[in-house]
């Protein structure tokens, strides 16, 4: 067993696997906090997508120690990074069935990049919901990839 988790990554690089090269070893959590903030900020730059980073207690004795609850080890901690947000226009609703048979309003907006994407459609999730938000035709939306993944409404921004 290696001592710790940098070990076990420098040792995995030397034989061959890929690992990833903006992970750091830092003292404490402010560091820590520090480095996940210079992480957000280059996240549009990486080649690939991220949502945010696992800050993981570097001790593998000290890991082990505290253990794990469920499939979760109590040395590690998942910090997530705030969804980009962007503004569009409601063209119209529709619903839509989905595979369960759910019946769910969804936004049909004017398209407009998102995290790489272009966006037409967002979830509205459930007609309460729906309602709550007081969506009018041609209001102004405010969306973002819930998980980054499936666009969603946020708030309603009324059209004046």
């Amino acid at each position: 067993m290696f001592q710790t988790h940098q070990n076990e990554l420098t040792f995995l690089d030397k034989m061959g696997f890929i690992t990833n090269p903006l992970n750091k070893s830092v003292d404490n959590i402010s560091e820590a906090w520090e480095f996940a903030n210079q992480i957000e900020k280059q996240k549009s730059n990486l080649n690939y997508p991220i949502d945010g980073m696992v800050i993981k207690l570097n001790n593998n004795i000290l890991h082990q120690n505290l253990g794990t609850i469920g499939k979760t080890p109590r040395g590690w901690c998942a910090v997530k990074f705030m969804p980009q947000e962007v503004v569009t226009k409601i063209l119209r609703i529709v619903w839509q069935v989905g595979r369960t048979g759910k019946i769910t309003p969804v936004a049909e907006l004017e398209p407009i990049e998102l995290q790489g994407t272009i966006v037409k459609r967002a979830t509205l999730h459930n007609y309460k919901e729906m309602q709550e938000k007081n969506l009018e035709f041609s209001d102004l939306v405010v969306i973002r990839k819930a998980g980054d993944i499936i666009p969603e409404v946020v708030k309603v921004i009324k059209n004046s």
